[in-house]
């Protein structure tokens, strides 16, 4: 009975992790849902970082940004995820191209990474 009681605990967390997302996509299009939203939250955090500096301004600075460093880590957990689905990187960028229209910014340099991501170059 004891051995019941310390191992609830347990099993009651792991469920609420599983409840609240915690899984993997398990298709290529959920993987792809994913990535738009990875996407989203580079692009929010750019604007963050950089405000309304124009493309040129940020080109010429040179300067490394946290927000892409982070979008780069992240990004290489989908591309494992992509592998062990199966997914193509051509099907991933066309589900993410196809979603690109739910994509949001509000300075230049968000919508420069808009369209390059519907150009497929991000």
């Amino acid at each position: 009975m004891l051995h019941r009681t310390v191992l609830l605990p347990f099993v009651v967390f792991a469920f609420v992790l599983a409840a609240c997302g915690g899984g993997q996509a398990e298709t290529c299009d959920e993987l792809a849902d994913e990535t738009v939203k990875l996407m989203q939250e580079l692009i929010d955090d750019v604007e963050k970082e950089v405000g309304n500096v124009s493309i040129e301004e940020l080109v010429s600075t040179g300067e490394a940004l946290p927000s892409v460093e982070g979008f780069e880590a992240d990004a290489a957990k989908i591309d494992e995820r992509a592998a062990e689905l199966g997914c193509t990187q051509a099907e991933i960028q066309d589900g993410v191209a196809a979603r690109a229209n739910q994509l949001e910014a509000n300075t230049p340099i968000g919508q420069f990474f808009i369209e390059a991501i519907r150009d497929g170059a991000l």
